[in-house]
C-alpha cells in the first residue's frame, strides 16, 4: 500500500495545488477551441461559450455540496467521489454528439471540479493553523496561479495538432492521474464527523456563520472583495489590452502571464513575510500598497502616460500585493469554524465566486474602449476591502 505523503512537504503542496487548479485548466485550456467547437457542433458561437458561464455556475453550486459532504464522511472519500464525477463528465465532454449535450456536461463537470477547490482548502485548515496555514496556503496559490499561464497554450497546442475533443481528453487524463494520486497519497485530514452536517438546517447555519461570526466576518468580505478584483481583470483584460491597447494575441499571452508571474511572487513573499509579520498587519499594509498601485495605474491610462506595458506592469505590481491578502484572509475567515472546515471552505468558495462574477460582469457592460472602467472597479473593491479590514481585529 502506498504510503500517505507528509503534511507540509513539497509533494503535499503540489498535490493541493494541482486539485486546486481542476477549475482554472478546466476553463482556460479550452478557451482556444470554442469557435471549432460551435462549427463542429452547428452551433452559434454565442452558445458555444455558455459552456464557460455554465461550468463556472456547475462549480459554484458544486463547492456548497462537497464542503457539507466531506464534514460527514470525511475529505477523501468527498474528494474522490467529486473527482470521479469530474472524470466522467469529462469523457462524456470528449464524446458528446451535440451542443446540448455538451452544454449539460459541462455544468455536472463543474460540479466535480468543486471538490478539488473546497476540499483543498478544507484540508489545510484541518492540518494548519494561523501563520502556518498561511504559509502553506501561499505556497498552495503560487502554484496554482500557473495555471491560468499554461492552459492556454497547452489548448492551442492541442488543437493545432488534433481534434478539439481531444483537449477533454487531456482534462480526462489529467483528472485520472489526480483521482489516483488522491486515492494514493492523501491522507485523511477530518478527525471528527459531524453527521449532521447535511441537514437543511445546519448547511445554511454553517454557510451563514463565516459572514455573522465577528472573528470571520470581515476577512470573509475582504477575501470576496479581493477576489473581486482578480475576476474583474481576468473578465475584462482581454477587451482592455487586444481592444483598447492594441496588443497581438501574443503579446497579450506575454502580458497576461507577466501578471500571473508577479501575483505568484506575491505569494511566494507572503510565505516569507508572515514569519515575522501578523497576517492581519500584512493584509493591510498590502491593500493599502495596492490602493496606491491601482490609483498610479488609473493616472497612466488616463493620462496615456507610458503605454500599454506600463499599465501592465502597475497591473502586475497590484498582483503582488493580492498574493499578500487572499492566503491571509482566507486563513483569518475560515480559522474559527474548524469544527465546519469544509462547510465554511464551501461558503466562502461560493461567495468568492459568486458575488466576483457578477460585479466583474457589470464591469464589462461598461466597457469604453480604456483601461479606466476595470481599473476603476478594481480600486472601488480595494478601497472597501481596506476600509473592512482597518476596522477587523487586532493588529
Amino acid at each position: 500500500m502506498a504510503r500517505p505523503i507528509a503534511p507540509g512537504s513539497g509533494a503535499f503542496i503540489a498535490l493541493i495545488a494541482a486539485l486546486m487548479t481542476v477549475t482554472a485548466m478546466s476553463i482556460d485550456i479550452n478557451l482556444p477551441a470554442i469557435p471549432a467547437t460551435a462549427a463542429d457542433l452547428g452551433s452559434s458561437l454565442t452558445t458555444a461559450q455558455l459552456s464557460v458561464s455554465l461550468f463556472f455556475g456547475g462549480f459554484a453550486l458544486g463547492q456548497l455540496v462537497w464542503g457539507p459532504l466531506s464534514d460527514v464522511t470525511g475529505r477523501k472519500p468527498a474528494m474522490l467521489v467529486g473527482l470521479g464525477l469530474y472524470e466522467l463528465a469529462t469523457l462524456g465532454c470528449a464524446l458528446a454528439g451535440d451542443m446540448t449535450s455538451l452544454l449539460v456536461l459541462r455544468v455536472i463537470q463543474g460540479l466535480g471540479a468543486g471538490a478539488g477547490s473546497v476540499l483543498a482548502r478544507a484540508v489545510i485548515r484541518d492540518l494548519f493553523e494561523g501563520a502556518q496555514m498561511a504559509r502553506i496556503l501561499s505556497l498552495a496559490l503560487a502554484a496554482f496561479i500557473t495555471a491560468p499561464i499554461v492552459a492556454p497554450s497547452i489548448g492551442a497546442l492541442i488543437l493545432s495538432v488534433a481534434h478539439w475533443r481531444w483537449i477533454f481528453g487531456f482534462l480526462a487524463l489529467y483528472g485520472a492521474v489526480l483521482l489516483l494520486l488522491a486515492a494514493l497519497f492523501l491522507e485523511e485530514s477530518l478527525k471528527t464527523r459531524n453527521p449532521g452536517a447535511l441537514r437543511l438546517e445546519r448547511m445554511t447555519q454553517a454557510f451563514l456563520a463565516v459572514f455573522r461570526d465577528p472573528a470571520s466576518r470581515a476577512w470573509a468580505l475582504v477575501v470576496t472583495l479581493t477576489f473581486g478584483s482578480l475576476t474583474v481583470y481576468l473578465t475584462n483584460a482581454a477587451a482592455v489590452l487586444m481592444d483598447g491597447y492594441g496588443m497581438t494575441p501574443t503579446a497579450f499571452g506575454a502580458a497576461f502571464a507577466v501578471v500571473a508571474v508577479f501575483s505568484s511572487a506575491g505569494n511566494l513573499l507572503n510565505s516569507r513575510l508572515i514569519r515575522s509579520l501578523s497576517l492581519q498587519r500584512t493584509i493591510r499594509m498590502a491593500l493599502l500598497a495596492g490602493i496606491v498601485l491601482l490609483a498610479a495605474a488609473a493616472t497612466i491610462a488616463h493620462l496615456a502616460l507610458g503605454g500599454v506595458w506600463t499599465v501592465v506592469v502597475c497591473l502586475g505590481l497590484f498582483f503582488v500585493t493580492f498574493g499578500l491578502v487572499a492566503a491571509n484572509a482566507t486563513t483569518l475567515a475560515l480559522h474559527p469554524h474548524g469544527a465546519i472546515a469544509g462547510s465554511a471552505a464551501a461558503a466562502l468558495g461560493f461567495a468568492q465566486t459568486v458575488v466576483p462574477a457578477i460585479v466583474a460582469s457589470l464591469v464589462a457592460l461598461l466597457y469604453d474602449g480604456s483601461a479606466m472602467p476595470m481599473i476603476a472597479a478594481m480600486l472601488l473593491l480595494s478601497l472597501l476591502a481596506w476600509g473592512i479590514a482597518s476596522r477587523a481585529g487586532a493588529a
